[in-house]
């Protein structure tokens, strides 16, 4: 009884001098973030910039065992598609924790080059303004210990564990495994097939990027999720500049693979088409643009007009006639009707591959996106001025629906 009641006293004197109802309480108490933080951070980012090796990357990203995880993983992915060189610089933040686990959000610019083994272009200096946590060691020192929101484009090697497959001309970069739901290798090489047959003559690498999650894709083109969510592929710069000549095509799997193997084809070649003829960065008109990235990609389509133009002709057969060409303005991505915008511009391509040939159809668009303004492209390859084209292409469109059940 006596060694029960002194265990009993000792137990007592613990949890007193202990206090775990505290919300000081030295057991669940985050640890301070160092005065000092800004140049502990700039010094430690200037480490990870000059790691040679994966050990000398972990080690500079501090000790805690989520920084540890997170180094590994980001050095991995970097040498996957990064060449040697890649620098961190700080910007700002990291001083005050803004969690309720003690962490903090540090700005980084980030500067890179694809290494020769991505299919991007080695020469091109990738830059990007990212958000990493770091925790506080109680050593006094930081842990980089993730990423934080994305708030424009991110490196696709700070996403998640990155993974290369390449071959005839095409480039597979997947985040965290990418989209599985589809053979996308399989179908990037007909994409670029298709491409090949009928604009002769396109050079240069095709790459596609599959993250595993629509966040990831929405990350990779600096846009936020809800701007991306009707979006089943987009074609943009490596850093999410639409001006940039390195371009790739970017899936969602939150879209893409809820599509059919057609359909999933379709967006594919589409955009295939953009990176292969140069289209990224043009101030060529959009439907001159994606018309003809449609006539492409629906080149072998066996599917009839009620599916692939079923939007726009429902439309024509209830009296509501285009009256001018597509606009620029009409194709926001969060305009309603967008479908039908898109194939009204594919049927201005297809009535004119029906007219004219396709050496000619090519010419006006390579013409077109190389700066000619549409009205003289039109006159040297069909013989037409925009309002001829304009009324030949209503009345097509209201022939066709006509024949459409």
């Amino acid at each position: 009884m006596a060694a029960v009641l002194v265990l009993a006293v000792v137990a007592a004197v613990l949890l007193a001098w202990q206090q775990p109802w505290r919300a000081d309480a030295p057991a669940d108490d985050p640890v301070a973030i160092p005065r000092d933080a800004s140049s502990r951070l700039t010094s430690q980012l200037r480490d990870l910039s000059g790691a040679a090796s994966e050990q000398d990357f972990v080690t500079a990203a501090g000790d805690l065992p989520a920084g540890r995880e997170f180094a590994r993983r980001t050095w991995r992915s970097m040498q996957a598609v990064a060449a040697p060189g890649t620098t961190f610089r700080y910007v700002g933040g990291g001083e005050v924790a803004d969690r309720a686990d003690g962490s903090a959000t540090a700005t980084v610019e980030v500067a890179w080059k694809a290494s020769q083994a991505s299919g991007l272009d080695p020469a091109v200096t990738h830059r990007s303004t990212v958000e990493l946590r770091v925790a506080p060691q109680r050593d006094g020192s930081l842990s980089i210990v993730g990423r934080g929101r994305a708030t424009s484009s991110v490196p696709v090697w700070l996403l998640g564990a990155v993974t290369l497959d390449t071959g005839g001309g095409r480039t597979v970069l997947r985040i965290d495994g990418g989209d599985d739901s589809l053979p996308v290798d399989d179908m990037v090489t007909r994409a670029r097939d298709v491409v090949e047959r009928t604009v002769p003559g396109v050079t240069g690498d095709l790459t596609i990027i599959s993250p595993r999650t629509q966040a990831q894709m929405a990350a990779v083109v600096g846009q936020g999720e809800d701007a991306v969510a009707q979006i089943a592929a987009v074609t943009t710069g490596i850093d999410g500049d639409t001006s940039a000549a390195d371009a790739v095509v970017v899936l969602n799997p939150a879209v893409f693979a809820t599509m059919d193997r057609r359909a999933a084809q379709i967006v594919l070649t589409h955009e295939a088409t953009h990176v292969l003829t140069s289209a990224v960065g043009t101030t060529a008109v959009n439907w001159v643009v994606e018309g003809f990235a449609d006539y492409v990609a629906l080149q072998d389509d066996p599917a009839p007009l009620s599916v692939s133009a079923g939007q726009v002709l429902t439309r024509v057969r209830a009296g509501i006639v285009p009256e001018a060409l597509p606009s620029d303005t009409d194709f926001g991505s969060t305009q309603h009707g967008l479908g039908a915008v898109y194939e009204s511009a594919w049927m201005i391509f297809r009535m004119l591959g029906e007219q004219h040939s396709q050496e000619d159809v090519v010419g006006f668009y390579r013409d077109v996106l190389g700066g000619e303004p549409v009205e003289r492209a039109l006159r040297s390859s069909f013989g037409l001025t925009v309002d001829e084209l304009t009324a030949d292409w209503r009345a097509y469109l209201t022939k066709s629906a006509s024949t459409v059940s």
